[in-house]
C-alpha cells in the first residue's frame, strides 16, 4: 500500500483586535508632506511675532487698513509654502512678489468706489497718478490710499521674507530684524504707553531664536548619532521663557540714564540727517496722517499741509534773553495748494559773525534787537526774533528765487495759475507770433516784455513754430529772506547770538504805507490757485473789501477769526480729499465746514483771505514769544508754543505780524520798558547759560492746555516718573500670570477625579517621560520605580514611596473597597516624597539638555 504525502496549507486568519496594515488618512499625509523640518511650533512663534508688530500698527489708528495682520500671516504661509519648493530662489521670490502684488492691489481696490472690479481698478490707478505727480513734483498729498499701500506692501514683505528665511535657509535674524525695525519705526512715532508692545515682541524674539537654534543643535546631533530627548526642546523654550520674562521684566521698571559720548552722538546726528530728509518728504506725501505723539522741538520744513490731530508736550525746546517778545519765525511760506503750504525754490547765501546778510531796504520803524537763544536739542535750523540780521555762528540763509512762467501757446489751461499780467502776456502772443515778421521769435518776445520779466528760453514744434515760452521775474534789490539755518547742526544746549529788526510801527504808521507793490512781492504773495472755491474770494470781500488801506483790511479779518464763529483745538480730524466730486481745498473747509482747528488754519485762512482782497501775505511758522520766567530774566519757549501765523507786507516797512488765532494773545509792536538784566559780556557766544531750566519753573504753575502733564502725586518725591513703566509692566506681569495659569492647567489636564496617589503618579510619570524616563507599557509602578532610582539616585525613596502607595490603592486589597481617602499623615507623606523626587526629576530634565556621545554603537555595527 502506497501512500501519498499532500502538503497542507493552513491558513491562519489574524485574531481578533490584532493590528493589521495601517493606512494613513490623506490628511495627515498631506500635513506631514508640507510640515516645515523646523517644526509647526516655530511657524506659531513666527506668526505671534508678526502678528504683535501689525497690531502695534493697527493700535496706531494711522489710517483704517482692514486685514493688516491676515495680509501678513498670509504672506508668511506663502513663504512657508514656496521655501520648501526646490527651484532655485529666484524664482520663488518673483512668485511670492508676484503673488504679493495681486493680493494687496485687490486689497485696496476694495477700499476706493466703483460698480465693478474694473471700475475700482481704473479710480485706484487715476489716484495713484495724482499722487504720484505731487511725489516728484515737490506738491503736497492728502490722498491716504497710498499710505494704505504702503503699509501692505510692508507687511507682504515682512510676512514673505522672515518665514522664506527661516523655513528655505534657517536664518532667523532677517525675520527678526526686518521685524524689528517695522515695531521700532512705528513706536518711535507714537506715545510711551505704546511701548509695551515692544516688550512683548521682545519676548516672542527671544523665543524664535531659542527655538531655532535649538533645531538646528537636533540636527547636528543627528548627524552625530548623539542620543538626546525630542522635548528637550520645548524644555529650553521654557527655561528661555522665563528668563526672557526676567530680562524684560527688570528692563522695563529700571529707571536707567544712557550716557552716550560725544563721538558716538555725532556719528547717530550725521546717520539720522538723511532719515530726517525722508521724514520731510514723508510728511508732504501723507500730510493728512495723524500725529501721536509730544513733539520736542518742531521746526518746518519746505512744505506745511493741512493735517489732522497734533500734539504738544510741555517741555522746554529753548530759552532766550531778549528785550522784545517777539514771535520767533523759522519758515515762510508763499505758495498757497488746496492741500496746504509750499516754499519755493530758494537761493542760499553765506552769513556770520564776520558776514552780514544783504541789507533790506524795508526798514522803516525797525529796531535793531540783540537776542541770545539757547535751543535744548540738536538742530540745524535756528529762530530769529523778526528781520534777520546778524548771527554769532556761521550759517546760511535762504532768499525766495524769482518766479518763473512757462507759457504754453498750445494750451492756455496753465495760464489761470499766473497773475494776470502774464495771462495778458499770453493771450497776446498767441495772437501775434503767429503773424508774419522779419525779426527771429526770441527777438519778437523780448521786445515786448515789460522791463522786469526776462525771457529765459524759447523752444519750437517741429514745424519750426513757437512751442513754449519760458519767462522770470528779475530780483528785487533786497533779496526776500524765508528762513535761515547754521551750517553745521547746532548741538544741545549750545547758544547763538542773533539781531533781529523788530517793528515798532504803530497801527496808524501802517495805515500810512503806500499800497503799491513791486512785481516780485505781487508775483510770490497775491498768488491763489484758481481752485479756490468763489465762496471764499466773497467772504474775504465781504469782510473787508469795503476798507480803504491794508491795515484796516487785516485787522478786520483778524477780529473776524478771532472771534466766537470759529474755535481753537487741535484734536481735530484733516480736511477730506473730496467734496462735492472736487478735490477740498482746506481754508474753504476750514471757514465754512469745520470753523475749528489750529494755528496753522487760522494762519492760514487769514493769508489767503488778505490775498483775496489785494494785500501781498504769506504764512510763517514758528514758535510765539513764550513766557517770561521773572527769576531768570529771560523767555521760556515750550512745545505747546509751536505756532503758525499771518504776516503782511507793507512797503518799507515790511513783513508785520497779525495774530488770528483766537487763544493767543494779539501781538504788540512796542518795545516795553527795559525788564531785563543785561547780562555779563560775552553771553550767548559759547558757553551755556549757567541756569538749571527746572529749577526756574514753578511746580504750581497751570499746566498746559492741550496736553497736561502726566504722573500722579503719589510718584512725585520719586527720582524717574515712573507712571510710564506702569503700562508694560501690568502687561508683562499679566502674560507672567496667563502662561503660568495655561501652564497648571495643562500640566494638570487629564487628572481630574483622581486620587491622591493616582494624581502623584501620573505627575511621576509624566515628569520622567519629560527626563527621558519613558515608562514602559509591560512596567509594573515597582518597575518603574527602579529604573527611575536607577538614573536618579537623589530620586530613589521618593518614587518608591509614591510607587508603592499607587500601587496598594489601585491593585491591592482595598482597591475595591469604598475606603475614604489618605489620612493627613498619609498625604503629607506622599506630598514630601513627591517634592523630593520632583526636584530630582527637573535636575534631570535640564541636565539633558546638554548632549553627550553615547557609549554605544550605532545599532547596525553591533
Amino acid at each position: 500500500m502506497s501512500s501519498q504525502s499532500a502538503t497542507t496549507r493552513f491558513i491562519v486568519p489574524p485574531r481578533q483586535g490584532e493590528p493589521g496594515v495601517r493606512r494613513r488618512h490623506p490628511v495627515l499625509v498631506f500635513v506631514q508632506r508640507v510640515s516645515p523640518s523646523q517644526g509647526w511650533a516655530t511657524f506659531a512663534i513666527l506668526a505671534v511675532t508678526l502678528s504683535i508688530v501689525s497690531e502695534s500698527i493697527t493700535a496706531a489708528e494711522w489710517v483704517d487698513i482692514p486685514g493688516l495682520t491676515s495680509t501678513m500671516l498670509l504672506a508668511s504661509l506663502v513663504g512657508l509654502g514656496l521655501a520648501k519648493i526646490r527651484v532655485p530662489w529666484i524664482l520663488m521670490h518673483i512668485a511670492g512678489l508676484a503673488l504679493g502684488a495681486l493680493f494687496i492691489l485687490w486689497k485696496a481696490s476694495s477700499m476706493v468706489d466703483g460698480e465693478s472690479l474694473g471700475d475700482r481698478m481704473g479710480e485706484l490707478f487715476d489716484r495713484l497718478d495724482v499722487w504720484y505727480d505731487a511725489a516728484v513734483g515737490g506738491g503736497i498729498s492728502t490722498d491716504l490710499l497710498p499710505f494704505v499701500m504702503l503699509l501692505l506692501i510692508a507687511a507682504w514683505l515682512l510676512g514673505f521674507f522672515s518665514s522664506w528665511f527661516i523655513f528655505r535657509w534657517n536664518n532667523v535674524w532677517v525675520a527678526v530684524v526686518l521685524a524689528g525695525i517695522a515695531i521700532l519705526t512705528n513706536l518711535s512715532f507714537l506715545p510711551d504707553q505704546f511701548a509695551a508692545r515692544f516688550f512683548l515682541f521682545m519676548l516672542m524674539a527671544m523665543l524664535l531664536v531659542v527655538r531655532m537654534d535649538s533645531m538646528r543643535k537636533h540636527e547636528v546631533w543627528r548627524r552625530l548619532k548623539i542620543d538626546f530627548t525630542p522635548t528637550s526642546s520645548w524644555l529650553t523654550l521654557h527655561a528661555s521663557l522665563w528668563f526672557s520674562l526676567l530680562v524684560l521684566s527688570a528692563a522695563a521698571l529700571l529707571p536707567l540714564k544712557v550716557i552716550v559720548s560725544d563721538p558716538i552722538a555725532d556719528l547717530w546726528r550725521t546717520g539720522r540727517t538723511p532719515v530726517a530728509r525722508v521724514e520731510t518728504v514723508f510728511t508732504r506725501l501723507f500730510s493728512t496722517l495723524p500725529s501721536r505723539k509730544d513733539t520736542m522741538g518742531r521746526f518746518f520744513g519746505k512744505t506745511l499741509p493741512f493735517m489732522g490731530k497734533i500734539s504738544f508736550g510741555g517741555d522746554i525746546v529753548a530759552w532766550a534773553d531778549t528785550e522784545y517778545p517777539s514771535y520767533w519765525l523759522s519758515q515762510t511760506y508763499n505758495y498757497y495748494t488746496s492741500q496746504g503750504w509750499i516754499a519755493s525754490g530758494t537761493e542760499r547765501l553765506d552769513v556770520g559773525p564776520s558776514l552780514l546778510p544783504p541789507p533790506s531796504i524795508d526798514n522803516r520803524r525797525r529796531q535793531d534787537m540783540e537776542q541770545t537763544v539757547q535751543l535744548s536739542f540738536d538742530s540745524r535750523k535756528f529762530l530769529s526774533g523778526g528781520g534777520f540780521d546778524w548771527v554769532s555762528r556761521p550759517a546760511t540763509v535762504e532768499s525766495l528765487d524769482p518766479r518763473e512762467f512757462v507759457i504754453t501757446l498750445n494750451d492756455p489751461s496753465i495760464d489761470a495759475w499766473y497773475p494776470v499780467e502774464i495771462q495778458q502776456l499770453a493771450q497776446e502772443f498767441r495772437i501775434e507770433i503767429t503773424q508774419p515778421r522779419l525779426e527771429p521769435a526770441d527777438v519778437f518776445v523780448a521786445g515786448r516784455l515789460p522791463e522786469d520779466l526776462v525771457l529765459l528760453e524759447l523752444t519750437e514744434d517741429d514745424d519750426g513754430d513757437v512751442d513754449t515760452i519760458k519767462l522770470q521775474r528779475k530780483a528785487q534789490i533786497a533779496p526776500d529772506l524765508v528762513a535761515w539755518l547754521f551750517k553745521d547742526s547746532l548741538p544741545q544746549n549750545a547758544q547763538y547770538g542773533v539781531i533781529s529788526m523788530v517793528s515798532v510801527a504803530t497801527d496808524d504808521d501802517l495805515r500810512g504805507a503806500n499800497a503799491e507793490y513791486n512785481s516780485f512781492i505781487s508775483d510770490h504773495y497775491l498768488q491763489l490757485p484758481p481752485t479756490l472755491p468763489e465762496r471764499v474770494r466773497n467772504k474775504a470781500e465781504e469782510i473787508a473789501g469795503g476798507l480803504d488801506n491794508p491795515m484796516d483790511k487785516a485787522l478786520a479779518i483778524q477780529d473776524y477769526l478771532r472771534g466766537p464763529e470759529f474755535t481753537y483745538s487741535q484734536d481735530i480730524d484733516a480736511p477730506p480729499r473730496e467734496t462735492d466730486g472736487r478735490e477740498t481745498d482746506g481754508v474753504d473747509h476750514f471757514l465754512f465746514v469745520s470753523k475749528e482747528g489750529y494755528s496753522d488754519y487760522f494762519g492760514s485762512a487769514m493769508t489767503v483771505m488778505l490775498r483775496a482782497v489785494g494785500v501781498p501775505a504769506r504764512l510763517a511758522a514758528g514758535y510765539a514769544p513764550g513766557e517770561f520766567e521773572p527769576n531768570s530774566e529771560m523767555r521760556f519757549i515750550k512745545d505747546s508754543d509751536s505756532h503758525g501765523w499771518a504776516q503782511a507786507y507793507f512797503p518799507e516797512y515790511g513783513w508785520i505780524d497779525f495774530e488770528p488765532t483766537p487763544n493767543w494773545p494779539e501781538h504788540e509792536r512796542v518795545l516795553p520798558e527795559s525788564i531785563f538784566v543785561d547780562l555779563p559780556p560775552g553771553f550767548g557766544e559759547n558757553d551755556p547759560l549757567e541756569v538749571n531750566i527746572n529749577d526756574l519753573l514753578d511746580p504750581a504753575a497751570e499746566g498746559f492746555e492741550e496736553e497736561g502733564a502726566g504722573g500722579g502725586a503719589g510718584f512725585a518725591n520719586l527720582p524717574f516718573d515712573v507712571t510710564r513703566f506702569l503700562v508694560p509692566t501690568a502687561i508683562v506681569v499679566g502674560t507672567l500670570a496667563v502662561i503660568a495659569l495655561l501652564a497648571r492647567f495643562l500640566w494638570n489636564l487629564g487628572l481630574g477625579g483622581f486620587s491622591t496617589e493616582e494624581r502623584l503618579y501620573a505627575k511621576m510619570s509624566r515628569l520622567g517621560f519629560i527626563a527621558g524616563l519613558r515608562r514602559r507599557p509591560h512596567q509594573t509602578p515597582w518597575e518603574y520605580a527602579l529604573v527611575i532610582g536607577q538614573a536618579v539616585p537623589s530620586a530613589a525613596d521618593g518614587v518608591r514611596h509614591i510607587s508603592a502607595r499607587y500601587a496598594a490603592a489601585r491593585y491591592g486589597r482595598h482597591a475595591t473597597q469604598n475606603d475614604d481617602d489618605p489620612d493627613d499623615v498619609a498625604v503629607d507623606e506622599l506630598n514630601t516624597a513627591w517634592n523630593h523626587a520632583r526636584w530630582s526629576l527637573i535636575g534631570r530634565a535640564f541636565g539633558r539638555l546638554a548632549p553627550m556621545r553615547s557609549s554605544r554603537q550605532p545599532a547596525q555595527a553591533r
